[in-house]
């Protein structure tokens, strides 16, 4: 090879260590429902579920963004938008206790239930810790009663010390989320308001 190849060669290796390469990946978030708790103990309700999303803007493309040193990012995203995601979670859950969720607004329901998404990231550091969280602003309206709760805070959280992989944001959200269901599910204040 000549001195232009191996110049070629030299350029290019620079090239890929200062610049790096962006790179995305499909997060896929998991949901069990468990129907479990106080609520599969009330009649069964009519309930209408709306999640709003008022993420940060910079949170709303992707789930996880980790930046290399040599300046790449890796994206992971879902496929599914968010606000669905935690919808059906919430959903599922409702229905495994009894009740009967629904997103139409024109079916006469006994509450509504209204979910105003502030976070769904995960996170990881350099340190190997990983850590996924789902929080929000909960209204709930009871129908009969005409009347609409004042908004509460529910979180889901999880947090893990381990290496990242291509998998770890799909776990970190599906915990952060199942978290997040239980803590919604059993809450007083929710039951409070359906009852």
């Amino acid at each position: 090879m000549n001195r232009f190849g191996h110049l070629l060669i030299l350029l290019f290796s620079i090239g890929i260590l200062t610049g790096g390469c962006d790179a995305l990946h499909p997060a896929t978030v998991h949901f069990t429902p468990n129907g479990m708790g106080p609520l599969s103990s009330i009649k069964p309700l009519t309930i209408s579920i709306a999640v709003e999303d008022q993420r940060p803007p910079s949170e709303q493309d992707s789930v996880l963004q980790m930046k290399a040193v040599v300046g790449a990012t890796d994206t992971w995203y879902t496929k599914k938008p968010v606000p669905l995601i935690v919808q059906d979670a919430i959903i599922s859950e409702l229905s495994r206790c009894g009740h009967h969720p629904v997103i139409d607004t024109s079916t006469t329901v006994d509450a509504s239930l209204k979910i105003v998404l502030k976070r769904f990231i995960a996170i990881f550091s350099i340190s190997g810790a990983s850590e996924a969280e789902v929080d929000a602003e909960v209204i709930v309206t009871n129908r009969v009663k005409k009347e609409a709760s004042a908004p509460f805070q529910i979180s889901g959280n999880y947090q893990r010390k381990v290496e990242p992989n291509r998998k770890g944001p799909d776990k970190a959200l599906s915990e952060a989320l199942a978290e997040f269901v239980h803590n919604l599910t059993f809450d007083s204040r929710l039951m409070e308001e359906l009852q």
